[in-house]
C-alpha cells in the first residue's frame, strides 16, 4: 500500500482542558497547583512520533502532510442585562452594600474585557510562537468564546477591600461546526484523518468520513490514576478506525518543553511524578 496522507485536526479547547489534568503541587510550599498547558511542550516532535507510532501499529505507512489545529476567533459581545443585575443584587448587596447597578455593570464589563484580552494574549504569546517553531503546524480561528458576565462564578472581598467579581465561561460555539467543514472539504487531499477531541459532537462527521472510504484516528492523551487510564473519551475511541493514546510517561518525559519557563520546583515535582510511573 502506498504512504497514506495524514492530516491532523485538533479541537483546541477540548485539548487544552486535557494538557491542565496534568497538575503540579510544589510539596512543602504554599503555592497554588501548576497546570501545564500548550506553550509547554514540543509538539513537532510530538505529533511527528504520533504518526510513527500510527503507522507502526496499524501496519500502514502514513506521512503527516499538516496539523491544524483551532481555537476560537473572538468571544462573544457584551451586553448589559438589567434583569441579571437586579437578580444578583437581591442576592449579594447585603454581603456588599455599595454594590449598586453601575457598580456591578462595571465589574462585569470588567470581567468580560480581561476575558477578551487572555484570548488575544494566548495567540500572541503562546499560538504565534508554537507555530514559529512547528513548519507543518497551522493554527485556525473559528468560532466564539461564550462569556455570561451576569452568570456569577465568584464574588468575594478582596484584601484592599474591593469586589472580586467573576463571570462564567460557557464554552465554545461554532469551533466543531468550522472544524467539521474543513475536514470535509479537505477530503480529497488526504487519505487518513487523525482527530484529537473527545467530543462525542464529532461522531457522525467520523462516520461520514468512514463512509467516504477515508480512515479516521483518534489520538489522545493518557494520564495514570489509582491504575485506571483516564481522559479519553471511550465513545470516540469505539466509532474510530484506531485509537492512539500517547502515555503520560511519554507526554512528560519525552515531549515536554523544560526550557518553557516551568519553574524548577514544578520540574523537581514532574520528575518525580516520571519516577511513579517508572516504577509502575
Amino acid at each position: 500500500m502506498d504512504t497514506l496522507k495524514t492530516v491532523v485536526f485538533i479541537d483546541g479547547q477540548n485539548f487544552k482542558n486535557d494538557l491542565q489534568k496534568f497538575r503540579f503541587k510544589a510539596q512543602g510550599h504554599n503555592l497554588p497547583e501548576y497546570r501545564l498547558d500548550e506553550k509547554h511542550f514540543l509538539w513537532e516532535n510530538f505529533f511527528q512520533s504520533a504518526i510513527e507510532a500510527l503507522s507502526l501499529r496499524t501496519k500502514t505507512s502514513h506521512r503527516l502532510v499538516r496539523v491544524y489545529w483551532y481555537n476560537t476567533q473572538a468571544t462573544t459581545p457584551y451586553h448589559r442585562h438589567d434583569r441579571a443585575i437586579r437578580e444578583i443584587l437581591d442576592l449579594h448587596q447585603e454581603r456588599f452594600p455599595e454594590l449598586t447597578p453601575p457598580l456591578l455593570d462595571t465589574l462585569a464589563q470588567r470581567w468580560h474585557r480581561h476575558q477578551r484580552e487572555l484570548l488575544a494574549r494566548a495567540k500572541e504569546e503562546v499560538f504565534d510562537e508554537i507555530q514559529k517553531r512547528s513548519s507543518f503546524l497551522e493554527f485556525k480561528y473559528v468560532g466564539q468564546l461564550v462569556l455570561r458576565p451576569y452568570r456569577v462564578r465568584e464574588i468575594q472581598r478582596e484584601k484592599d477591600g474591593g469586589i472580586l467579581y467573576q463571570g462564567t465561561v460557557e464554552g465554545e460555539k461554532g469551533v466543531d461546526i468550522g472544524i467539521t467543514i474543513d475536514m470535509i472539504a479537505k477530503m480529497p487531499h488526504y487519505d487518513a484523518a487523525v482527530i484529537v477531541s473527545g467530543d462525542t459532537d464529532f461522531i457522525p462527521l467520523i462516520q461520514y468520513l468512514k463512509d467516504q472510504l477515508k480512515l479516521v484516528y483518534s489520538l489522545s492523551l493518557s494520564r495514570t490514576e489509582n491504575g485506571q487510564v483516564q481522559i479519553f473519551s471511550p465513545q470516540i475511541k469505539s466509532a474510530v478506525d484506531f485509537f492512539h493514546a500517547v502515555p503520560e510517561r511519554e507526554l512528560l518525559g519525552t515531549f515536554l518543553d523544560r526550557k518553557s519557563g516551568i519553574p524548577p520546583i514544578i520540574l523537581q515535582e514532574i520528575d518525580r511524578r516520571l519516577a511513579e510511573l517508572t516504577q509502575e
